[in-house]
């Protein structure tokens, strides 16, 4: 990596030079047009991008006036930077104002043949001179100008993610992920956007008042007409902002529902395809997007009444001006007229484009300003219960009652005492849904105490129900940021029985891991999120469950070497939430929760004095013993044997060279098709001739003699051609947006087909931040900032050529100019837009670690700040937006190198034109000369934007490419049409047979399922057992085709159909799966159960009194939050078993269903099974025992092949000498 060019270039004894024009950057540009570019290319972060030092200057403002809102914090921390910025704009409308002045004297000079022709040959200079000094100051502003809004940018991105890091999980409850992935991806990105044209909130009025004065001096008093039309568009644009604020709004709203279903798909994808879900939830994103491009469109209608407005404000105004000294009698001439002409160019930029636009932005701001304000002012973590003072490792609540919801009198927890002394290890136990994991949040701070006290002593380390695991390797997530010791590291990994499993890895424990662990087996990621914490010296050590997902066997061990009084923080203070009564008599202290408040507690023989506690000890004791056969050393959580054994995450590629023109061609034609697309050409051609009439139209009117000027024909012709400009402006923009905006929602359509329909393989491969961005950012960019970049860029383009030509109709030998200047604007253009397209793709690349970080921060919450590593991880954020920096820092400043010259290729055209006008004077018209000059000085502003919005049309249109690559993500096989169609009935009799059945991951690895024969008998109940990395989660995606086969060895057939030989929509549709881990949709309790309305009311309460949750829900229309977070993570279980009853199926697939309930609820389970499912084929992956010993028959896997298959009492029998010689 190198220095940062721009901090070498401002220490140069040449710095004003290379500052200038940009030169700087040409090592830079150089590799860039050799090769495409990579990061290591890149220049290293100014210390005054450095989001670090951004982060501390808004922090500290923030800090100091807590109650401001956004803005003004903005405003307190840049505001010296935009005073420097504005402060240039001075001497540049100085220089714009002055082109106009030189013009007249140039026309008089050429009307006037007795005044000496070396005063045009100064004039002529001084002209040029001064459009340089205005391309000059013009980069150096907008440089400047844009460098404040990615610090801006920067500062509040950092802002928030600091913010979020301090969160209440209360506070976490009252907004979504979309929500706050739109806060990065989208809000902060207004402010960018309008620093751009900020400062011509007040610049363009004043530059408008200064002009109209300078116009008084040229034609007088119809200088008040035009002055009127002038005023007319400030209530305009004020109406406009006001409509803009309203659609934004929603725009935002219905954005952040998209998101957050795409993220809840992405999150839940294996369920998804289990359950044969798309169509219901591609119905569920398609109705947001559909209301969210209801909302955009809207938007784009007020863009194009404004923007056919600003396009014809200019004619408008100078047919009131003409108008009106046409109606007063006063005489045009050609200095008057074009002298006119040319201040109001100078206008068109700052009061048609620029003024619109700022206030469309700050109407924009405003919306993304109070969402940021309702987001910072959310209630942060519970620190004050932490008593720095009290007894290390105690806990002590005294009449404590909890909420999740600060707004709310409801209490989960109520009136909690709890004395915990230093060294005690304390059991909770409970029924499902009793509040255990609600207490551990409250002693970690995530609720808010709303009476009574509570205080915690000492540091806290904690494992999740869920276990939480991030992108990166083994080690890395066991570590946690903390350094390396090796004897403690490796006494670690044997307490939690990791150390076989990380010898089967090719790299151990430097295999990376993708997000939420995809290529680790549920009992893995437990054992990963036990290791974290028990590799942390801690005081406090809270365990929510984390034995639930691992054998009982290995459970014992963990136990015994982590947790118990005999493990390796043996003398630490130690809570575990628990379902398994069978470690009770091993606490020092018990204590029972029922329905958020203490039942009892207590020393274990108190807890036993209660029935139904007694009860399920007994049953689990029964079950012990039967453990003793050691067949349970084979019953493990559900792995993904030779999924990826040293990385499941692949690096996001950037796509390299042009976009592809078919990406144009689908954006345009998505609407209409190819005439769509000639009638857009047409009609942006059509805008042009009329608008260059109306110009040639004053040129013929002011070279008549005053008498001829009378005639009214000149007047009426001059009017129709003005309100043919406006018309015609005002349908080609609303037709433009409207194609654009249709191929926008095409191309997303497409996308979310894609991501939907692919294989589970591009999920396991593709952090959620990664795909989010292309659905969050990337989707915004087309729907909202391409439509008004491209249509400028046409706009404009058309407006150069427009001008090219009228300048070589007044003056052919011009053209002669061109014939240098058009081969190197080309031979630049192309130069520029290589490197700008790599840099923008770099840009987009290094975008993706920021969200993919700060979806994986949402989801891990909890445990980063039990583990008070949220500076750690701060840093971590703030060197991924650091990496994004210097990416897009050097693409804006690309943009400013090709402008500069841009520029000065255009000064160059003034210049010689008006040169070669003094040349020519005797045999040229003064009014073509006027003509040619006052396009010439508007060209200069005007092809500058022209090709800078077509540089950036071409980026933003890498966001597309980015979109379209998603939507050929390859479909999984035969979704919906296979070889076979099976009969209406089918499966009718559930039986299952594998036939020399073998199954790989990819070509590379060796397989998983190794040729294996078994059959399964109609109605029967098998129990499938064995090691982590057996194939028994294998035997499961087998059967749902979750991956093909890589040979056509062997098959799988259900009532002897072949399953490969029929649609997945088929397949799946016929199979039943209660899953380990519950997946939830925010949506209503009903679409949660029934997606497809095939239910009744009736068949709903029913099976949701089958699980013994009828009474418990008020309505099915209830709303499920994200992630199902106001249900218990049983009672979401009991959800899926709901849905299971109610899906007619004769084949039921259960992932250890019991995993995360207590034995009561896992009573009702086996008891429903039972009763409902009598008559299914049933496979069960057992972690419990007591979960397959009632199952007919128990498959024994063994390194993805058949150990055994018999009988409960065959297996345990024939099994003892195999499971001595295998145990670990």
């Amino acid at each position: 990596r190198q220095v940062n060019g721009l901090d070498w270039a401002e220490s140069s004894i040449f710095h004003w030079f290379h500052v200038i024009f940009w030169t700087w950057i040409n090592p830079i540009l150089t590799i860039g047009h050799k090769r495409e570019l990579t990061e290591d290319d890149l220049f290293e972060v100014s210390s005054k991008d450095e989001c670090q030092h951004l982060l501390n200057r808004i922090t500290k403002i923030w800090d100091e006036n807590i109650h401001l809102d956004t803005w003004k914090v903005l405003i307190k921390t840049f505001w010296k930077n935009f005073l420097i910025s504005g402060v240039i704009l001075f001497p540049y409308t100085a220089t714009k104002i002055a082109q106009p002045l030189l013009i007249k004297e140039i026309i008089l000079i050429i009307n006037d043949h007795q005044r000496p022709s070396y005063m045009g040959y100064i004039y002529a200079c001084c002209l040029g001179l001064s459009t340089i000094g205005q391309a000059m100051m013009h980069q150096q502003y907008f440089f400047r100008i844009t460098r404040i809004g990615s610090h801006a940018r920067i500062a509040l991105s950092t802002i928030i993610y600091k913010r979020l890091l301090s969160l209440s999980t209360s506070s976490m409850i009252q907004t979504t992920t979309g929500q706050i992935v739109n806060l990065i991806s989208n809000d902060v990105g207004k402010f960018e956007e309008l620093s751009v044209s900020i400062h011509l909130l007040w610049a363009a009025p004043l530059e408008a008042m200064i002009v109209f004065v300078l116009i008084w001096f040229e034609i007088g008093l119809p200088t008040l007409f035009g002055y009127g039309v002038l005023l007319l568009l400030v209530p305009l644009q004020l109406i406009f902002s006001k409509q803009f604020g309203k659609n934004r709004k929603s725009t935002v709203e219905w954005s952040d529902k998209r998101v957050k279903v795409i993220n809840e798909i992405l999150v839940g994808c294996q369920i998804v395809k289990m359950y044969r879900w798309e169509e219901a939830l591609e119905n569920v994103a398609y109705n947001a997007r559909e209301n969210e491009f209801r909302s955009v469109r809207k938007a784009s209608r007020i863009r194009a009444i404004n923007n056919g407005i600003s396009f014809a404000a200019l004619p408008i105004i100078s047919l009131a001006l003409f108008g009106g000294s046409w109606l007063m009698g006063q005489n045009l001439s050609p200095a008057n007229i074009f002298t006119t002409l040319a201040f109001l160019g100078n206008l068109r930029y700052p009061v048609t484009i620029g003024l619109p636009y700022a206030i469309e932005k700050l109407s924009e701001s405003r919306i993304a300003t109070k969402r940021i304000n309702q987001f910072m002012k959310l209630y942060q973590r519970n620190e004050e219960m932490k008593d720095q003072n009290g007894s290390v490792g105690c806990i002590q609540m005294n009449k404590a009652s909890f909420t999740w919801n600060n707004s709310s009198s409801v209490t989960e927890l109520n009136d909690i005492d709890l004395n915990i002394t230093n060294g005690s290890l304390v059991g909770i136990i409970g029924s499902t849904g009793s509040c255990k994991s609600s207490l551990l949040s409250a002693i970690l701070g995530e609720m808010l105490l709303n009476k009574g006290t509570s205080q915690i002593s000492g540091q806290i380390a904690y494992v999740s129900q869920i276990p939480w695991i991030f992108a990166g390797t083994i080690r890395e997530n066991i570590l946690f940021c903390q350094s390396f010791h090796e004897d403690k590291y490796t006494r670690v990994l044997q307490a939690c029985q990791l150390t076989t499993d990380l010898r089967s890895f090719v790299a151990g424990d430097m295999t990376i891991i993708g997000e939420k662990g995809v290529n680790l087996s549920g009992g893995q990621k437990a054992r990963v999120s036990l290791a974290r914490a028990m590799y942390t010296d801690a005081d406090i050590y809270l365990f929510d469950d984390p034995l639930a997902a691992v054998d009982r066997s290995v459970a014992q061990k963990i136990f015994k070497e982590c947790i118990s009084n005999e493990g390796i923080i043996k003398n630490k203070t130690r809570i575990l939430v628990t379902h398994q009564i069978q470690f009770l008599n091993e606490f020092d202290y018990c204590v029972l929760l029922n329905n958020g408040q203490i039942e009892k507690q207590g020393s274990p023989k108190d807890l036993l004095s209660i029935d139904h506690v007694a009860k399920s000890y007994e049953n689990q004791q029964f079950h012990g013993d039967e453990k003793k056969s050691r067949v349970d050393s084979y019953v493990d959580s559900s792995s993904k044997q030779q999924i990826d054994k040293t990385s499941i995450m692949k690096d996001e590629i950037s796509i390299v060279g042009n976009v592809n023109i078919k990406i144009w061609a689908k954006l345009f034609t998505s609407a209409y098709g190819i005439i769509g697309l000639l009638l857009l050409i047409f009609l942006m051609f059509l805008g042009e001739a009329a608008y260059d009439a109306t110009n040639k139209w004053l040129s013929i009117w002011s070279s008549k003699t005053p008498h001829e000027q009378r005639e009214h024909h000149y007047a009426y012709v001059y009017f129709g051609l003005v309100m043919s400009t406006w018309l015609i402006s005002l349908i080609r923009a609303d037709y433009f947006f409207n194609l654009i905006l249709h191929g926008a929602s095409a191309l997303h359509n497409r996308m979310f087909k894609g991501v939907l329909y692919t294989s589970l393989r591009f999920y396991e491969s593709n952090p959620v931040g990664r795909v989010l961005n292309r659905f969050s950012k990337d989707q915004q960019t087309l729907d909202e900032l391409l439509p008004i970049t491209f249509y400028d860029t046409l706009q404009a383009l058309i407006m150069v050529l427009g001008s090219i030509v009228m300048i070589g109709i007044v003056n052919r030998w011009v053209l002669l100019i061109l014939i240098p200047i058009i081969p190197t604007f080309f031979w630049l253009r192309k130069y520029y837009l290589r490197i700008s397209r790599s840099l923008k793709r770099l840009e987009s690349v290094t975008r993706s670690p920021i969200y993919a970080l700060f979806s994986s921060t949402l989801n891990g919450l909890m445990t980063i700040r039990a583990f008070h590593n949220e500076e750690q991880f701060l840093n971590l954020f703030v060197n991924k937006i650091n990496a994004h920096t210097r990416a897009f820092f050097l693409f804006q400043c690309t943009g400013r190198w090709f402008g500069i010259r841009l520029d000065l290729m255009t000064c160059c055209l003034t210049f010689l034109t008006a040169i070669l006008s003094i040349v020519l004077r005797k045999q040229m018209e003064p009014s073509d000369v006027a003509l040619a000059l006052s396009y010439c000085i508007s060209l200069t502003a005007l092809f500058q934007w022209a090709v800078r919005q077509s540089a950036e049309t071409e980026n933003f249109m890498t966001s597309a490419e980015r979109v379209d690559e998603y939507s050929h993500l390859p479909p999984e096989h035969d979704f919906y049409q296979g070889k076979v169609i099976p009969p209406a009935n089918w499966p009718h009799e559930g039986r299952i047979r594998f036939e020399n059945y073998q199954l790989k991951y990819r070509p590379e690895l060796e397989p998983v399922l190794k040729g294996i024969n078994f059959e399964i008998l109609p109605g029967n109940k098998i129990g499938v057992i064995g090691r982590t990395g057996a194939g028994k989660s294998s035997i499961f995606q087998a059967l749902f085709r979750l991956t093909e086969p890589l040979t056509t060895e062997g098959k799988i057939l259900i009532d002897d159909i072949d399953i490969h030989t029929i649609s997945l929509n088929d397949l799946r549709s016929v199979l039943n799966i209660i899953p380990q881990t519950p997946v939830l949709f925010s949506n209503t309790l009903r679409y949660n159960l029934d997606p497809f309305q095939e239910y009744t009311d009736e068949q709903l309460w029913s099976a949701l009194e089958a699980v013994q949750l009828k009474n418990k829900i008020e309505k099915l229309d209830i709303q499920i939050a994200e992630y199902g977070s106001n249900f218990s993570v049983g009672e979401c279980q009991l959800i899926c078993v709901a849905r299971a009853i109610l899906k007619p199926s004769k084949i039921l697939l259960i992932d250890e269903a019991t995993a995360h309930v207590d034995t009561k609820t896992d009573e009702i389970i086996q008891e429903i099974l039972r009763e409902k499912f009598s008559q299914q084929t049933i496979l069960t992956i057992a972690h419990r025992l007591n979960t397959i010993m009632d199952s007919d028959e128990i498959l024994v896997l063994e390194k993805g092949s058949i150990q055994d298959y018999g009988t409960p009492k065959e297996i345990l029998t024939k099994q003892k000498d195999f499971l001595n010689e295998n145990s670990d």
